[in-house]
């Protein structure tokens, strides 16, 4: 079985921060992000029994930007990404226990003008339960994306992909905007995935709204079957900054989509955009859950972007 070692993992990002690494910037963000810790609490409940329980996912990620030019126009980039669900509580056939996803990182970027950005990533997952690691477990994907600053206020983003899921073929297609409202007002993010608007209530407090998106899978053991995690979160954050860079963001969501169900193996969708579902859907082999709310905890080291 495979194992991977969280404390090991932490002391890594240290090192890293320490070392001087630049993290990864983006012309289409409020702030480029460089590394992110985040623990959140799913209550479900089950349509079909009516029962309780609970999920909880942990993150970590980081990506940091070595400098190849010495005007660091020209960046390699490096990253990792780690994520646990676990479950617990009463869930009559809810056969999906705890999974994992692991993801290194490995891209380009390159400064073509002060307006101009191209940036392409490399994406390699091992999503799965960990109880038998095999090559089927591992996926491969890649995305390309171009960044352009219009002026001081306004930066656009599109980002095109493809990833590989074991619920079928996954496409890549976000725009991402940066757009600074005013003094206090920003909005920002990359659609139809990720959005933000935040209002700065004081220099180190922040308030707004936000939608986040996620749609990934994860192989199973039992009968070679997959676990789809399929969500649509539209929630309120207030914010914090504890020092210059280091943040603390809370949130409060509620999922207007929600699928955590297992799948056989070859019950697939025949494909996906970001995570939008197209064509029939697969059917499950576990009781659908009902839309519910979600609480999230994120701490992250941040850069402002200019």
């Amino acid at each position: 079985m495979l194992s991977f070692d969280y404390a090991s993992v932490s002391r890594l990002l240290v090192f890293l921060l320490m070392a001087g690494l630049r993290p990864l910037g983006s012309q289409a963000q409020g702030y480029a992000e460089g590394v992110g810790l985040s623990y959140e609490v799913l209550p479900l409940k089950q349509k079909s029994s009516d029962a309780t329980f609970r999920g909880d996912v942990f993150r970590a990620n980081i990506i940091v930007s070595v400098a190849v030019a010495a005007d660091t126009s020209h960046a390699a980039l490096v990253g990792l990404n780690l994520e646990t669900l676990r479950f617990s509580g009463s869930r009559p056939g809810f056969t999906a226990n705890n999974v994992y996803g692991i993801t290194p990182l490995v891209g380009y970027r390159q400064r073509l003008s002060p307006r101009w950005e191209l940036t392409a990533l490399a994406l390699p997952s091992l999503n799965s339960d960990l109880r038998e690691v095999r090559g089927a477990d591992v996926t491969w994907g890649g995305v390309l994306r171009a960044a352009f600053r219009s002026n001081a206020r306004r930066a656009y983003r599109l980002t095109v992909g493809y990833r590989q899921q074991f619920y079928g073929p996954q496409y890549v297609l976000l725009l991402g905007i940066d757009w600074r409202l005013g003094e206090r007002w920003r909005a920002f993010g990359d659609l139809p995935t990720t959005f933000n608007i935040s209002y700065a209530a004081t220099p180190r407090v922040n308030v707004g709204f936000n939608l986040n998106g996620i749609n990934t899978a994860y192989r199973l053991q039992e009968q070679d079957r997959y676990f789809q995690y399929q969500q649509g979160h539209y929630g309120l954050f207030a914010e914090t900054y504890l020092s210059t860079h280091w943040a603390l963001r809370a949130t409060a969501a509620y999922a207007v989509t929600r699928r955590m169900e297992v799948y056989g193996r070859d019950d697939q969708w025949p494909a996906t955009i970001d995570y939008i579902g197209l064509g029939k859907a697969p059917t499950p082999l576990s009781s659908p859950l009902e839309k519910g709310l979600a609480f999230r905890l994120a701490l992250s080291y941040r850069v402002p972007a200019p």
